[in-house]
């Protein structure tokens, strides 16, 4: 009797389920992409912190000489004065004003600057007269904002003490003059700012600083600046 064989498999066995090996331009193409996402990652993490980083501001006037020099040493004196006072008159403060006005106006000189250090209280004081007459036509004139703005520049660039300063001119900040018929408050922004530029030139020259009036103003007169002021003229 035969026996009975088993018939061969005529289908072959399928092959293990295994991943396919990667061609070489498969494996760089995912290379790339990998390398390109870690680069995406890596910029936007480290662009954050650069936009939020605001580049330094240059000081006013640092142009005129550095730290070590007289006139820089003067102007870091004068700024550090100034810091703390935030009255805000049509968007400046005294600091800015004056940093604008004086500190980077080409017109201004370093002698100047250094003039104006010198400066004593006596030199810029009202007459008692003139006090008197201020006072009986603007009462409230040492507490008005303009009053106080034209003070923190005046005294920040002097040295003056400016609660001295304040006492000894309550007409700081005022338009017009206490020995004329034009002596008020003013009530617009634009005029407040600048009857307290031209304050701070004009007080200057009285002193004996000559040129600053017409440094911002383009003439040196007291009434003819003052008129330049008043029509919103002025080199800053």
């Amino acid at each position: 009797m035969t026996s009975i064989r088993p018939r061969p498999n005529l289908i072959p066995p399928s092959p293990a389920r295994t991943a396919a090996p990667q061609s070489s331009a498969q494996t760089a193409a995912a290379a790339q992409t990998s390398a390109a996402s870690r680069v995406k990652e890596s910029s936007f993490e480290s662009a954050t912190p650069a936009r939020a980083a605001a580049a330094p501001q240059p000081t006013a006037g640092a142009w005129r000489g550095g730290p070590d020099t007289e006139v820089g040493k003067a102007i870091q004196q004068m700024l550090t004065r100034m810091e703390g006072t935030n009255i805000t008159i049509k968007g400046d403060t005294p600091t800015s004003l004056f940093s604008r006005a004086i500190l980077d106006n080409k017109h201004i000189t370093n002698e100047q600057l250094i003039a104006m250090t010198q400066v004593k209280l006596e030199q810029l004081a009202t007459s008692p007269e003139d006090r008197a007459k201020v006072l009986e036509k603007v009462p409230n004139a040492r507490d008005l904002p303009v009053h106080k703005f034209t003070v923190a520049m005046l005294s920040a660039a002097t040295g003056v003490d400016p609660k001295e300063l304040s006492e000894a001119c309550p007409d700081l900040g005022l338009t017009g003059a206490p020995n004329t018929p034009i002596l008020y408050a003013a009530k617009t922004e634009r005029m407040q700012r600048s009857t307290a530029l031209h304050d701070f030139t004009d007080y200057l020259r009285g002193a004996g600083v000559k040129g600053v009036n017409k440094a911002v103003w383009g003439v040196e007169n007291r009434v003819l600046s003052a008129l330049v002021s008043a029509l919103g003229g002025g080199r800053y």
